[in-house]
């Protein structure tokens, strides 16, 4: 059984995933253009650009978190929004609490905390690269750390190239044909310490570097995996 202390904690994570839920969705619908593939079985939507991709993906993280949560306390929550089931399930922490993987249940819940503290509150002159590929942690870098190639992780200090990071963070946009123009995929990537003119693009485009994959208005359309491609060529 948890401690008073566990359990007031973990009252307050549950607390502070529902108040701040709705400000992170602000962050991570926040999108560019979406735009639609079209194919010799018909026209189907292609995933939009997320101006803030660590945003959507713990957005993402906290929905099957909350509904894992919901689950283990046999709590219906079809048609029920996040919100809406953290309220509920707060109604029945001791269930939660009084459960053999209690330990691991609060650990999750405040680790969620901290990533929405983290985008809520972003500290200063940092970016977020990706996440540590041991232990899952949310990977920031200052300017100097960008400009030397390497982040150690601040939870497992495990030291990987920030490439390989920002890579795999690209690949979750990959799999789904994200794709936007030159400007938008520009924006995208930004915050991410990957810094591509949206000139530049434009110019890859030109050259056939890359090649269109459709047409807003009389902007190109570029997959956001071929640009990624095409910078981590130039630079060798």
């Amino acid at each position: 059984m948890a401690s008073t202390t566990t359990a007031k904690r973990f009252h307050h994570d549950l607390r502070s995933l529902a108040d701040g839920y709705g400000v992170l969705c602000l962050i991570a619908e926040r999108k560019a253009s979406v735009m639609a593939r079209h194919s010799g079985h018909g026209t189907r939507s292609v995933a939009p650009i997320p101006l803030n991709l660590g945003a959507w993906q713990l957005r993402q993280d906290i929905d099957r978190l909350v509904e894992s949560l919901a689950t283990a306390i046999g709590l219906r929550y079809r048609h029920m929004d996040t919100v809406s089931l953290l309220k509920g399930i707060m109604r029945y922490e001791p269930r939660l609490l009084n459960r053999p993987d209690m330990p691991a249940i609060v650990e999750l819940t405040r680790q969620a905390v901290i990533r929405l503290d983290r985008t809520l509150n972003p500290p200063p002159e940092t970016k977020m690269i990706g996440w540590c590929p041991a232990c899952g942690f949310e990977l920031r870098c200052d300017e100097l750390e960008l400009k030397s190639g390497y982040k150690a992780c601040d939870r497992c200090s495990g030291e990987y190239r920030i490439k390989d990071i920002q890579r795999a963070s690209m690949l979750r946009l990959a799999v789904g044909e994200s794709r936007g123009t030159a400007a938008e995929i520009s924006r995208l990537l930004q915050p991410w310490g990957i810094d591509i003119k949206s000139n530049t693009i434009s110019h890859w485009g030109a050259r056939g570097l890359i090649q269109p994959v459709g047409m807003d208005g009389e902007r190109p359309v570029f997959l956001v995996w071929d640009v990624w491609q095409a910078h981590v060529r130039k630079d060798g």
